[in-house]
C-alpha cells in the first residue's frame, strides 16, 4: 500500500480497476451535460476532446495547492508520481461525479522524463 506524506485528501480513489471516466458514458447519461459544461479557472473546457481519469488527489497544505498521482503511460507497471496541479487548471464547481478527476496528457523530454500538461482537475466530493 502506498504511504502518503502528511496532506489532507480532497478525494481519493485507488488507481487499480478504474482508469478513465468517460464523459459520454451511456451508463451515466445524466452527467453528459455536466461534463460538457466543466471549465478550468483559466476558462479551458475540460471535456473538449479528451476523457477524464479518476485520480488520487490531495491538498498539499504546505504549498496550498492540489497534487495528483499520475502514472506514466509509457511505463504503466511502474508506481505513479505525485505532480503539483496549477491552480488555473482547477475546476471550481461542485463535483457531481463524486470522485477526483483529471484531464491531462503527457509530454516527454529528450531523456524520457514525463511532464504532465494540464487541462483540468476537479477535486473529489470531499474537497
Amino acid at each position: 500500500m502506498l504511504t502518503l506524506a502528511p496532506t489532507v485528501a480532497v478525494g481519493t480513489l485507488p488507481l487499480w480497476g478504474i482508469d478513465r471516466a468517460y464523459a459520454h458514458d451511456s451508463n451515466r447519461p445524466d452527467l453528459k451535460a455536466w461534463f460538457q459544461s466543466l471549465r478550468s479557472k483559466a476558462g479551458e473546457p475540460c471535456c473538449d476532446t479528451g476523457d477524464a481519469e479518476h485520480a488520487e488527489a490531495t491538498w498539499d497544505m504546505a504549498k496550498r495547492g492540489h497534487k495528483v498521482l499520475l502514472r506514466n503511460p509509457q511505463k504503466p507497471n511502474e508506481v505513479g508520481e505525485w505532480f503539483d496541479v496549477p491552480d488555473s487548471a482547477v475546476v471550481d464547481r461542485p463535483n457531481l461525479d463524486g470522485f477526483a478527476m483529471v484531464w491531462w496528457w503527457p509530454s516527454y523530454d529528450h531523456d524520457g522524463t514525463m511532464t504532465p500538461r494540464w487541462r483540468c482537475l476537479i477535486p473529489g466530493a470531499a474537497g
